[in-house]
């Protein structure tokens, strides 16, 4: 029995050694590390479901994929006159006024998408994504933070207005995206549409600038 209990003596003196050298942080702080976690899951959940579609677009809160070159390219993308591009595409291409002649024009995948570039402006580069089909239709995926998006109109028609950068990624006819395509706008962006066409405005300009300019497309 003497052995036995120096046996338990000597072990449990082993012990609180050991519990001297660990550094066990106070139950609060377990507390609020475990809150802080239930909280990033819970906001990791929302990302993934708030989703909605909308001119061309679709709109995800959340960060997006991993950041993408700002050069990057369509699907078969050939630059050419305006009046060519007419011809090349099933739907009117509208031209802002307040911008006038683009300095670039380019069609892609097959006339599926023209978009108008403007080089020498107030607010520096402009570019204007222009689509065939109706308000329903996916051509672009956006990955953007709800709190940056606003409901506009744009010549009586439903707009947003989506302010800082977002990321983005063409999607092809049969709703794949394309990897080649993917690409970081940094300024902000309008989207509106007509009966015939899906339009996404972008560049370094405020929102006031942008419907001027979307208003003046015909």
């Amino acid at each position: 029995m003497t052995d036995r209990t120096g046996w338990q003596d000597a072990v449990e003196s082993a012990l609180r050694e050991v519990g001297r050298e660990l550094a066990v942080p106070p139950a609060s702080d377990l507390t609020l590390a475990v809150r802080r976690r239930l909280e990033e899951q819970v906001q990791g959940r929302a990302v993934i479901t708030h989703v909605f579609r909308f001119a061309g677009v679709e709109v995800r809160q959340g960060a997006g994929p991993a950041r993408a070159p700002r050069s990057a390219a369509l699907p078969g993308e050939r630059q050419m006159p305006l009046r060519q591009a007419r011809h090349r595409v099933s739907f009117p291409i509208l031209v802002p006024a307040a911008l006038g002649r683009p300095g670039d024009v380019v069609v892609s995948d097959g006339g599926r998408v023209v978009s108008l570039i403007y080089r020498r402006t107030p607010y520096g580069l402009v570019r204007i994504d222009e689509f065939a089909g109706h308000l329903d239709q996916v051509y672009f995926e956006k990955f953007v933070h709800s709190s940056s998006v606003t409901k506009v109109e744009v010549s009586g028609a439903k707009g947003l207005w989506i302010k800082g950068p977002q990321e983005l990624v063409y999607v092809t006819r049969d709703g794949t995206p394309t990897a080649a395509s993917a690409r970081l706008a940094t300024g902000n962006t309008l989207i509106w549409g007509t009966g015939q066409v899906a339009l996404r405005l972008e560049g370094n300009l405020g929102k006031a600038a942008a419907l001027a300019i979307a208003g003046s497309a015909h």
